[in-house]
Order: structure tokens, then sequence, then C-alpha cells
């Protein structure tokens, strides 16, 4: 019998529905482990225990920022047989619009036994931590540095009242009055570029900041980043062309720069917060590699073919 470890956020309000809902789309088919998280980075500790413990499959059963500790775990398990899922139950949501990933147990169910598998690849970042200590860790989604990084850190334990759009999109306005464009120098394959920037956005996942195409062309499963470059961009030029974001389409501008690699190092004048799938996780200088193949995920059989289609560019 399969064994699926199922990792929770403790404190969503939806998890007792939740719970009741996994049970009546597994039933007795499964071997089915519950574990909650308690605090910050516990999901790290609880996936790489699970994937130890020789489970089928881990499935993710929250936020992006939730998938990005079960990832981290199973890295540090070593355990590469295991199946990654994910049901979205969280604030943003953005990796699961990538891959295709809904929020109905018994969706899941069909992916787990139809053995609907795609190998994604992660990507490495070390960076200094807010000890001022060299770090790493592993994102699945989208890790950024400049604008982004500041609304992460800003946005840290804040209340979503307003639900995730509506907070992140204050957050970047009133983020934006008070910004200063950075110096930054980055070198990225055969890329490279020296001067002020809004954001450096490094995308493994299409979306961020609830909903935001951002990164139109980028794949989980191409063994490569599309990065995102926004230089001296203002807060005027992001209100005009948020429409386009939203549908996930290329911006036309002058300060906005799209291109692919599978190593980047980025240094700065001064240290800059990181946004990595939606938290703030430490500071600038950042170096950051991809890891192919990294994940067996589970996503739709529709959507593995999807993975491969860019976006037009406009």
């Amino acid at each position: 019998m399969s064994k699926i470890s199922f990792i929770l956020h403790g404190k969503h309000r939806g998890n007792t529905k939740l719970l009741s809902d996994i049970r009546e789309a597994f039933n007795s088919s499964y071997e089915i482990v519950f574990h909650f998280t308690d605090f910050s980075r516990h999901a790290v500790e609880l996936a790489r225990q699970a994937a130890s413990d020789n489970s089928t499959y881990i499935i993710s059963a929250g936020g992006d920022g939730t998938m990005n500790e079960v990832a981290n775990g199973i890295m540090l398990s070593g355990n590469k047989n295991v199946k990654v899922g994910l049901l979205p139950h969280g604030t943003g949501n953005d990796f699961s619009k990538t891959i295709g990933a809904t929020n109905n147990p018994d969706e899941l169910k069909k992916l787990i036994e139809s053995d609907s598998i795609k190998e994604i690849d992660l990507g490495l970042v070390h960076f200094k931590n807010t000890e001022g200590k060299d770090e790493s860790r592993y994102f699945i989604n989208i890790t950024d540095v400049g604008l982004g990084g500041f609304i992460a850190q800003k946005l840290a334990g804040s209340s979503k009242l307003l639900g995730a759009f509506l907070t992140f999109q204050k957050a970047i306005i009133t983020t934006f009055l008070s910004f200063k464009h950075k110096q930054a120098k980055t070198k990225a394959d055969d890329f490279s570029y020296e001067g002020k920037i809004l954001s450096y956005i490094i995308a493994n996942g299409k979306y961020f900041g609830a909903g935001l195409g951002i990164a139109p062309d980028a794949k989980p499963d191409d063994g490569q980043f599309e990065i995102v470059l926004g230089a001296e961009i203002s807060l005027w030029d992001y209100l005009m062309n948020l429409g386009k974001v939203r549908k996930c389409l290329k911006i036309d501008h002058p300060q906005m720069s799209y291109h692919t690699a599978k190593e980047i190092l980025i240094e700065t004048d001064e240290p800059l917060p990181i946004d990595m799938d939606g938290e703030f996780i430490g500071y600038s200088p950042m170096k950051v590699t991809v890891v192919p193949k990294a994940l067996k995920f589970l996503c739709p059989l529709q959507n593995k073919k999807a993975l491969h289609i860019s976006a037009k560019s406009f």
C-alpha cells in the first residue's frame, strides 16, 4: 500500500474541512499520514522525515512558502524516488498556476492513480542570511532581489485580510513611493548587466505576487531560468503595464529585458533583501544555479505538455 504524507500549515483555518475531504477522497486505498507545521521552516523538517520514512508521495497542502519548505526538505533527505504533489491552500498559490494543480483532493487522487509525473527543476541560491552568514536554499518558483525583496521583508508576518492580490498591490505601491533604484552588477551565462535596477527576477515558474505573470516564458522543466530584469522602471510604468502582467504577457519597455540562464551571480553596492517563493530569506550578494530534474512532480497530463509551450512575446 502506497504511503502518502500530507504536510499542512498548522494554523490554516480550513484544515478541518481539508482533512475531511482528503480522507473521503482517499478512503482506505492508501496509508495516509498528516503532518502539521508549528513554526517557520518546520515543513522542511517534516518533509525530510517523511522522505526518510519511505513515503511514496509527499503532498504540500498550503501556499508557496510551504511548497518551498517541502521541496527543501525532500532535497535534504536525498530521496530521489519520492513523488511530490501540491494541494494549494495558501494565499498566493502562484506555483500552482504554472504546474496546473488544483485544491481538489479527488483530482490529486486521479494524478496519483494515473502516475501523472513530470520531472521539474529547482533553483539553488547561495546568499547571506539575516545574521550575515553564508547559507544556501532551494526555490521552486521564483527568487528576486530589489523591490520584491523589500516587499517580502515588509509583508513578513503581516496580516492579509485584504486578500493576497490586494495586499501585495498595496505593498508594491507603498514600497514604490519610498524606493530608490539600487546599483547592481550581474552576470548570467552570456548576459551581463551593470547599473540601477528596480528588480532582478529569476524565474522557474511564471507567476509571483499573488497572480502576476511576470515570466511568460518560464518553464520548470527546461533546465534553465527565465531572467526578468526591470531597470529604471517607475510606478507609472508598473501601473500602465499591470494588465499585461496579469495576463502573463511580456512588457514592451526599453527598461525591461528578458533572458535565459542556468547560473546567475548578483552583486550589489549594499546588501539588498531577497524574496524567495514569497518569503524574505536574507540578503545579496547571491549566486543562483539550476538543479535539473530535481523533483518528480504530480501534474495534469494536459499541463505536462503546456510546460513546454512559451507565451507569445509582446
